[in-house]
């Protein structure tokens, strides 16, 4: 009895306390409520008091392995969705030379219910235009073509072509993905060797279509009715009957009731006046959708063959040492190395025509297209020597100093040629700054890395850059990173090139447990991917910046 009581007072005592400390917590602001739960959700090693978890880039994200695959991600109001992956995932399993990220406008079935003022609801198809992302890439082994759909979930990959170039260590696409130049080494001659290629989609074999969609009536027993019937059968909303007569495989030349209610589905299903007769409006819609459904039957028939594309091209001259397409995807420039220094061709990728628009007795350059007909020369960097960059008129041959020299140059030209992103070795580190082409002004960002491992958005205002977490062994950069003397690990970050604002996106090291040393760093038109690949391994890899 006595330890009962014992256990009542206790319990009261208890009930007091909580009482007084919720109607304490009751009375305190929304802050105080915020450092009382963040101070004690570390009190608790088995879960977290608060619906989120934050880190230093505003996400919680999950652990990716070896194998490219996710343990688990959050969103960042703390949720699972579960059609999401991880945002860092491995593209290729294995070493890819070049890359072109890819956005295809492409049709997509959709059927919608629709409820009208009595209550009564019909299901109408349409089709609708959809944004697909996918990626192209190449094999290094042999310079065979892959081609990855990304979405949200998953990657799947699909082989496109065989090719046989064996150790295509570089690939540079088009931005259509069509034209492609690899490049390798010629141990025999010792020179650099380059390879022109188109790659073609087998064309569809779609067969007009068979039905005559001529006006019928009840009674009606001909070779064009039987027609009737296939077509109606051939979508199980406007299906005649499910066995017997006039289900499918199984159609007759007979006009029945039965007919008129298939068209009636139809007319309903496409939001056609109903009326089960076959009238222009009735006859033009089927038209449509049979030639929709003739094209999709094509389809069918290509996804069985084991070879879908086929590639084709030619030699390009040898010693050429920088190669660029056009940002329309029309035309490449490349540098080649001659006995007088170095010459720089305009080659058109419609008509195959080329003309000479640079000459220099110096043979050692770099070159990228940035926007339009401005092609940006720079010398080949190296921290013991100035670096020089022009920009070249693609249409004149004209070109013209951009700014003063500076000890190992590398650039990076913004899609509207109106900035560009400098790197330079200084006595201690390495210099990253933004230099603006109006103002002449140069401004330095705090972060340190290589042009390298940056690209700009379609804005020219945002830049993605991959950042190493220290550049600690040595002070001849960029020589050290391009000899393979130093590899990073690298920590992915956003900068503003208007305010200069860094913000960490991922710190891919510690939330992945990958160390990736990034570099050939492209960015989608829409800014939904990054892709980069790895310097060491030399897999391609992506990383999701949106939510979907």
């Amino acid at each position: 009895m006595q330890l009962s009581r014992k256990k009542i007072i206790l319990g009261t005592i208890a009930v007091i306390i909580v009482g007084f400390g919720i109607w304490f917590f009751l009375f305190l602001n929304t802050q105080q409520r915020a450092d009382i739960v963040d101070t004690t959700k570390n009190l608790f090693p088995f879960g977290n008091l608060g619906s989120s978890t934050l880190n230093s880039g505003g996400n919680s994200q999950g652990t990716i392995g070896e194998d490219g695959q996710a343990a688990s991600q959050n969103t960042e109001d703390g949720e699972n969705p579960g059609n999401e992956g991880p945002r860092l995932r491995r593209v290729s399993q294995f070493p890819t030379g070049g890359f072109v990220p890819l956005i295809r406008i492409e049709k997509e079935d959709i059927t919608e219910t629709l409820v009208d003022e009595e209550g009564i609801s019909t299901e109408v198809l349409r089709t609708i235009d959809v944004e697909n992302h996918y990626v192209r890439y190449s094999s290094i082994k042999d310079a065979g073509i892959y081609e990855s759909e990304i979405t949200p979930s998953e990657i799947t990959e699909e082989f496109l072509v065989d090719n046989f170039i064996p150790n295509a260590e570089y690939a540079y696409f088009n931005n259509t993905g069509e034209r492609v130049s690899f490049q390798y080494w010629n141990n025999e001659n010792s020179v650099p060797e380059s390879y022109l290629a188109r790659i073609e989609k087998i064309k569809l074999d779609i067969k007009p279509c068979p039905f005559d969609f001529s006006p019928l009536t009840l009674g009606d027993d001909n070779v064009k009715v039987l027609g009737i019937h296939q077509f109606l059968n051939r979508n199980p909303q406007t299906r005649i009957a499910r066995s017997g007569i006039n289900a499918p495989g199984n159609e007759s030349s007979l006009v029945t009731e039965s007919t008129i209610t298939a068209i009636k589905n139809f007319q309903s299903l496409y939001q056609i006046d109903i009326d089960g007769q076959i009238g222009p409006s009735t006859k033009s819609k089927m038209q449509e959708v049979c030639g929709l459904q003739q094209q999709k039957l094509a389809e069918e028939e290509f996804n069985k063959r084991d070879k879908k594309y086929k590639i084709s091209g030619f030699f390009l001259p040898q010693n050429i040492i920088s190669i660029n397409m056009s940002p329309d995807g029309k035309e490449m420039f490349y540098l080649q190395k001659d006995n007088l220094g170095v010459i720089g061709i305009l080659r058109n990728l419609v008509d195959e025509t080329k003309k000479t628009i640079f000459e220099s007795p110096f043979s050692e350059w770099s070159s990228q297209w940035s926007s339009g007909t401005s092609i940006e020369i720079t010398t080949k960097p190296s921290y013991a020597t100035d670096g020089y960059s022009y920009t070249l008129d693609s249409l004149t041959g004209r070109y013209f100093k951009s700014f003063p020299e500076r000890a190992g140059l590398t650039t990076l030209v913004s899609p509207d040629n109106s900035k560009i992103l400098i790197s330079e070795s200084t006595k201690n580190k390495v210099q990253v700054s933004i230099f603006e082409r109006d103002s002449k002004r140069i401004r330095p960002l705090s972060l340190e890395t290589f042009s390298e491992k940056c690209v700009w958005a379609q804005n020219s205002i945002d830049l993605y850059c991959g950042v190493p977490q220290n550049l600690a062994y040595g002070n001849q950069y960029p020589d050290y990173w391009y000899q393979g003397l130093e590899q990073y690990s690298d920590t992915l970050w956003k900068i503003d090139s208007d305010t200069l604002q860094e913000t960490l996106v991922s710190d891919i090291p510690n939330e992945y447990g990958q160390n990736i040393d990034i570099e050939s760093i492209a960015l989608d038109a829409k800014s939904d991917y990054l892709y980069f690949i790895d310097k060491k391994s030399e897999f391609l890899w992506s990383y999701r910046l949106v939510d979907f």
